[in-house]
């Protein structure tokens, strides 16, 4: 199952794993809602037609979003959206209910199509297309749990693929270098990973055109791990966090694997592109020396 092209197995992964979970949530949803309001209508009628199932998909889908939303918002002092207030002082703008309306609306649609896909298959007609209905549900199940399990990313970009549940960098600092500045540090972290045999594996989240947070991964099986990790939506909501600059980790999975000599080279190309512009931290953020940062962590 293994897939040798990186980012293809990380995009399969990611999808097996929103599959399950939309499952999962899906399948709460029918149990705890769906099939309690199937029975109370059909104790009150000798027959449940597509115009109760598709209203009833639609309840069920929409009210537990609905009631979510409004509650979350109840914590929420101060909102936007694309730069235009939704809650201000705690008091929701036109805009908010606008957006509101609009989200449980499409998650309404998809209640709609939940039931009339539940009453397609109540009335699927012979006893054996029912099974068949059944058996293909039971199959897809199974799939659903399984696969994610079986699939998974294996290379060495995958830091938890041995089983651990956490991990500390050898080596951790901000890069207050320029965001105009990302694609020449991007291809700095190329040039590096080719000459040293590292893999590359580079990722980028865009909303409305504008990036929120990109990453740059570099690692081999020896152990060794560097990643960079950049969040520009900070800086277009004016948070402090913002000034922290990007993050640089380096991380050696192996206590025998000789990091320092890649970390001192690497380091060096930033210092001579971008001088004095990396902060090296400790473990409990506070700032330290190059030598001190070198010493890394046990």
């Amino acid at each position: 199952m293994q897939i040798e092209e990186s980012i293809s197995i990380m995009v399969v992964t990611q999808v097996l794993n929103l599959t399950m979970t939309t499952f999962m949530v899906a399948t709460a949803h029918a149990i705890l809602l769906g099939l309690p309001l199937f029975l109370l209508v059909r104790r009150k009628r000798s027959q449940v037609g597509i115009a109760a199932c598709a209203l009833g998909g639609i309840v069920v889908a929409a009210l537990p979003f609905g009631v979510l939303a409004l509650m979350s918002m109840f914590s929420v002092q101060t909102a936007s959206s694309n730069g235009k207030p939704t809650i201000v002082n705690g008091v929701p703008t036109l805009l908010f209910w606008i957006e509101y309306i609009r989200a449980v609306g499409l998650t309404a649609l998809s209640g709609l199509v939940g039931g009339l896909a539940f009453w397609a298959a109540m009335w699927s007609g012979s006893r054996r297309q029912s099974w068949t209905v059944v058996s293909a549900a039971a199959l897809l199940t199974c799939g659903v749990f399984i696969l994610p399990v079986v699939v998974r990313d294996r290379s060495c970009h995958n830091i938890f693929r041995d089983g651990r549940t956490s991990v500390s960098p050898q080596v951790y600092a901000n890069l207050k270098v320029p965001p105009e500045d990302w694609r020449t540090l991007a291809q700095t972290f190329a040039d590096f990973g080719r000459a040293h045999a590292l893999s590359i594996r580079s990722d980028e989240q865009l909303r409305n055109g504008r990036s929120t947070w990109r990453s740059l991964d570099l690692c081999n099986e020896a152990g060794i791990s560097i990643n960079l990790y950049d969040e520009p939506w900070l800086a277009q909501v004016h948070s402090p966090r913002a000034d922290e600059g990007m993050k640089l980790s380096i991380t050696s999975l192996k206590p025998d694997t000789d990091w320092k000599p890649l970390a001192r080279h690497l380091l060096g190309e930033i210092e001579r592109a971008w001088p004095r512009k990396t902060t090296f931290r400790g473990p409990s953020g506070q700032i330290l020396s190059f030598d001190d940062a070198m010493k890394g962590r046990p």
